[in-house]
């Protein structure tokens, strides 16, 4: 039976989609445990999506949550093309930085597995930028890939590989480097920029090595 996040429901929302774009959204649902982190996100309110890629999340989150008005950003003018087709009352796109564009004061904003590719400075700038646009008591939910157990990061490092450098699904600035943290690296910079974090292990199940942070505005 279809539910509101059913992969079936998600996928058939988009009038028209590539082979690519098809595997690529229906191979992250399964690698990736996005309803247990749509979960961690506040259940109404302004959600500003980072990095949304496609969409796939970011429908995920309004279709879950009616109350939630869903705003997905990301860089790539082709992926957002293609998330705009998708017609809900509570969700729009908008290709840009997140540091320039003009979006309303938020309850949340979601990072999922964007940073890796962001050099550390700018990763701390970002958050920054990202701090701007919460309300008072807002939450930043932060989807990272943690530093163990050590198999799972070997096939992560290995897939990210061949889906960045050698097979372009992923786009990056054309470094040479990932710039993954660890957990306690998160905490510490999330602490400093004036946030108390909870941290949730999401990798059983899993072959990554899923971590959650729920950084709260003090």
């Amino acid at each position: 039976m279809k539910t509101e996040s059913d992969l079936r429901t998600l996928i058939a929302a988009y009038p028209a989609l590539a082979l690519r774009d098809r595997l690529h959204m229906a191979i992250r649902w399964r690698v990736c445990p996005l309803r247990a982190i749509a979960a961690c996100v506040p259940d109404q309110g302004v959600i500003v999506d980072l990095g949304c890629g496609h969409g796939l999340f970011a429908q995920l989150l309004a279709r879950t949550a009616p109350a939630r008005s869903v705003i997905g950003i990301d860089l790539d003018a082709r992926k957002i093309a293609l998330a705009q087709t998708l017609k809900l009352p509570n969700l729009r796109f908008i290709a840009g930085d997140v540091a320039a564009v003009s979006v309303p004061l938020a309850q949340a904003v979601t990072i999922l597995d964007v940073f890796y590719l962001i050099p550390y400075a700018a990763q701390e700038q970002l958050l920054e930028a990202c701090a701007q646009k919460l309300a008072p008591g807002g939450t930043i939910v932060l989807k990272e890939m943690a530093e163990r157990p050590r198999w799972k990061v070997g096939l992560n490092w290995l897939e990210e590989t061949l889906a960045v450098h050698v097979l372009g699904i992923t786009e990056s600035d054309g470094s040479k480097r990932f710039f993954f943290r660890s957990r306690a690296g998160w905490q510490a910079l999330l602490s400093r920029l004036e946030f108390s974090v909870e941290t949730i292990p999401l990798d059983r199940g899993y072959y990554h090595p899923h971590v959650v942070f729920v950084a709260r505005k003090r």
